[in-house]
């Protein structure tokens, strides 16, 4: 349970509106965390199942937050719709810490929200308090599926500058096992897909081997560290970072990092590549994102970070990643987003290339002050990092 402490510091809930058919809409609070939850597990999304794991989720996001630890009125935790004291729709409102140039900036990102399905006309009432809330700069959604970016379309908010961000590249770690998924999601045979499998991973192992379409680099320059071991050293790379041109960054302090990528991501398996030879020149965290239903192993880069973006470290950490992927067992090295010029240096790896089947990321800016600056490709810095992508 939450102390009552806890929950008076945090708590807003408070009417808003109420419509012709008794739907009421208010601020969500932590109150709300358990029927949330179970809100959101009936639209069929993961969420925690115990009630220890449940209360840590929705402290993690509105109360250990680092952005809800700054100076100065906090945007609201979110919004629930309610019919005769039943949540029929939920909007979880997160906060986090971002920087253009040395100024700082709250994101709000929109996170874990939908209605009950007899309910789904009111999505604007939901959506209109999000898009109106105050003391937010910039209004984001890094995880949009097609309904929710007609959404965002809908209230003004637009694409990032960078056409080929829906472009995902990987690399084939294991032939045989990533053909094998790719069989099974295509519903081919179970004995056609063994066959397959069976025969293709030495050719593809073979290949693989002589160099062929896998990041080259010096991985033994790379440590391996767990998340409890980022230390002052990632603050000195931050401001070596920040300082070299004035772009829109999710903040990569040490403290910040530890809690983004604590006790819940560790669960997927996060870990930290460091190129710390001759200090932290940069770093790349991976992360375990598997397909359970089609037996796909995926290892995706959650981000990278290195200063100036040299290219010799960021091929020294891609190779780290695969390698590291390949100990794991995993099928796959998957690369999403980041900035274009970590792009053509990821490009000169030889991956393989899909294409997500919707726009995932979409913002808004509420500070009319940014507007203009963040309409430049160049003030973007964007990986899965970014939003909620990674956060839960």
């Amino acid at each position: 349970m939450f102390s009552s402490s806890v929950i008076s510091r945090v708590r807003t809930t408070q009417m808003i509106e109420t419509d012709t058919d008794s739907c009421r809409l208010r601020n969500a609070s932590l109150e709300d965390g358990v029927d949330a939850t179970e809100f959101i597990r009936g639209l069929g999304l993961s969420m925690p199942e115990t009630r220890e794991a449940i209360d840590a989720h929705w402290r993690r996001l509105w109360v250990d937050n680092p952005a809800m630890a700054c100076d100065g009125p906090k945007p609201p935790l979110g919004w629930v719709l309610e019919k005769n004291d039943r949540m029929v729709g939920f909007f979880c409102n997160v906060p986090l810490l971002y920087y253009f140039g040395e100024r700082r900036v709250i994101v709000a990102v929109a996170s874990q929200w939908g209605l009950d399905k007899r309910h789904r006309r009111k999505i604007h009432r939901l959506a209109g308090a999000y898009f109106n809330q105050d003391h937010a700069d910039i209004l984001m959604a890094t995880t949009a599926n097609s309904s929710a970016g007609r959404i965002f379309r809908h209230y003004g908010a637009g694409r990032i500058p960078q056409p080929d961000y829906e472009q995902v590249l990987y690399w084939i770690i294991d032939g045989g096992g990533f053909i094998g998924a790719a069989m099974k999601r295509k519903n081919v045979a179970p004995f056609i897909t063994s066959v397959l499998s069976t025969t293709t991973r030495p050719l593809v192992g073979f290949a693989l081997a002589m160099g062929w379409r896998r990041p080259k680099g010096h991985e033994e320059k790379v440590d391996l560290i767990g998340v409890e071991d980022i230390d002052d050293r990632f603050d000195d790379l931050w401001k070596r970072k920040q300082a070299e041109a004035e772009r829109l960054l999710a903040c990569r302090m040490a403290s910040n990092l530890r809690w983004h990528f604590g006790d819940t991501q560790c669960e997927k398996g996060t870990r930290i590549l460091a190129h710390r030879r001759g200090g932290l020149r940069g770093y790349a965290v991976v992360m375990r994102e598997d397909e359970v239903g089609i037996g796909l192993k995926r290892l995706r880069i959650a981000d990278l970070f290195v200063e100036t973006n040299d290219e010799v470290v960021v091929n020294d950490l891609l190779s780290a990643a695969y390698e590291y992927g390949r100990e794991q067992g995993c099928h796959i090295l998957e690369w999403v987003g980041m900035p274009t010029d970590l792009r053509q240096i990821a490009h000169r790896h030889s991956p393989f290339i899909r294409t997500l089947p919707t726009w995932p990321l979409y913002y808004k800016t509420m500070d009319v002050g940014l507007t203009s600056s963040l309409e430049r490709q160049t003030a973007w810095y964007i990986t899965p990092y970014d939003g909620d992508t990674t956060l839960v």
